[in-house]
């Protein structure tokens, strides 16, 4: 849970800060401790308390208590899923690593508008990125300030197979969210993430293209992992 980033949002003073951060570093008994024990740990009063919860927009102590504690089961249920056990780690390493360096996410066709997404959404959490293709960033004088995402249904998209091998050969670290494990842009990647959901049936009139919205669930997991983890 992001205290500061709370704090930021609902204007809390350092003695409401004080008292949040303690409640989050017990969250695990939370539910067990009492409102007076509390305000007594925090050397505060129970209106205070009380006064901090209405602050933030609940409507007392215990809709407070259950928002701390779900935030603590929601982060162990994140752990589990096969996405994050499968990924994450790799994922959060690489995301950390070019945090405040550049971010250049490539897709073609349908692929644009996730990337258009994912840059969007990464550039809201304070990454620079972008999902517009600067060439430059492909050179091997930028192998330690670029990462770039590749998203392709098939993996053996021509262009972006071409711009996954120059970004290989200049030792550029990639990500690619792809449809095939065994695809050729996944075998070039620094991590590949697959949908496994991919194959030559996929191109037919009124198959269920499940790559697009399997990606997106797969970044959001990822995100949320990174995210937390980043704090």
């Amino acid at each position: 849970m992001n205290i500061d980033s709370l704090a930021e949002k609902y204007q809390l003073n350092k003695t409401e800060i004080q008292i949040l951060r303690y409640m989050a570093d017990h969250r695990q008994e939370l539910k067990n401790l009492g409102i007076r024990e509390i305000a007594k740990q925090s050397f505060v009063s129970t209106a205070t308390v009380i006064n901090m919860a209405k602050k933030m927009n609940f409507t007392g102590y215990s809709e407070l208590v259950f928002y701390i504690s779900e935030f603590n089961l929601n982060q162990e249920r994140l752990e589990k899923h096969d996405v994050i056990k499968a990924y994450g780690d790799h994922f959060l390493t690489l995301m950390k690593k070019y945090q405040d360096k550049n971010i250049m996410i490539l897709g073609s066709g349908f692929s644009q508008n996730l990337a258009n997404y994912f840059s969007e959404y990464l550039n809201l959490y304070g990454f620079r990125a972008t999902s517009n293709s600067h060439l430059e960033f492909l050179r091997e004088s930028h192998k330690d300030d670029v990462l770039l995402i590749f998203i392709s249904n098939s993996g053996n998209t021509g262009r972006m197979f071409e711009l996954a091998e120059i970004a290989q050969t200049n030792e550029l670290e990639s990500i690619c969210f792809v449809g095939s494990d065994q695809s050729a842009i996944s075998k070039l990647s620094t991590l590949s993430i697959s949908t496994n959901t991919y194959s030559k049936s996929s191109h037919q009139d009124f198959y269920p293209q499940l790559f697009f919205g399997t990606v997106l669930i797969q970044f959001e997991l990822l995100m949320s992992y990174t995210l937390r983890n980043l704090q």
